[in-house]
């Protein structure tokens, strides 16, 4: 049988007895039973399962009855078209956050700094309203592999003041009650004003369903509380 792996659009996690499937070309999420595709590490490298489910499903097979559903939906592809493993995203477990330190010193709200924020708040709700999910999320990806510089740390305390300087100007456009999408993207668009390039990370949780995203460099969360996001399971980052 031939070997598969995930689209590009397609990313895969495990939270307890359930698949996440997150689909950016639908800007859907979908779960599945992981104990009906037990037996896709067969064919499909990386597929996400405890090591008891691999085990039963080399016993039971049954594996192309599982990839065949997966296969009409566009999310898993034959490896010799290029698709890549189904290993989930590895994220550094959150340590610490730049929010909630009142006592710090802040970034001066010069005119400059307003208005990086006004145009990442109009940038990010625009392209969230007018362009395809996976056009965003691939924009933002390739703009951090072009500008970031690998051999050039990120400059924590630097982003700390801008991020405290964002919170203060945020209150005036939008909230963040049920605005995490909008709200992270705003931050990635700020920041890169400044040559800072931390990660957009996505997570899942299954029972009760819910999602959520926020901005993360290493175990450092810049726009949430470690207390929050560590209930999430990371399915992307980019």
């Amino acid at each position: 049988m031939a070997r598969y792996g995930l689209a590009t659009h397609v990313f895969v996690c495990r939270d307890e007895d359930y698949i996440v499937v997150l689909d950016l070309k639908q800007d859907r999420y979908f779960a599945l039973e992981a104990a009906k595709t037990a037996m896709l590490p067969t064919v499909v490298p990386g597929w996400p399962v405890t090591a008891q489910q691999s085990t039963d499903a080399a016993v039971g097979g049954a594996a192309e009855e599982a990839l065949r559903p997966l296969v009409r939906q566009g999310w898993l592809l034959e490896e010799s078209t290029g698709a890549r493993e189904a290993t989930p995203v590895s994220v550094p477990k959150p340590e610490t956050q730049l929010t909630g330190d009142g006592d710090a010193p802040t970034e001066k709200l010069s005119l400059c700094t307003v208005f990086a924020f006004v145009v990442a708040s109009i940038c990010a709700k625009a392209a969230l309203r007018f362009w395809p999910f996976d056009r965003v999320v691939r924009r933002v990806a390739q703009r951090k592999a072009r500008c970031s510089d690998a051999n050039e740390p990120l400059d924590l305390e630097r982003a700390r003041r801008l991020i405290e300087a964002f919170e203060r100007m945020r209150v005036f456009l939008f909230s963040t009650r049920d605005e995490c999408l909008h709200d992270s993207l705003a931050v990635l668009e700020f920041l890169a004003r400044y040559r800072i390039f931390p990660s957009w990370v996505f997570g899942v949780r299954a029972r009760p369903f819910a999602a959520h995203c926020w901005v993360q460099h290493e175990d450092v969360v810049f726009n949430d509380t470690v207390e929050h996001v560590s209930t999430y399971v990371p399915i992307m980052a980019i």
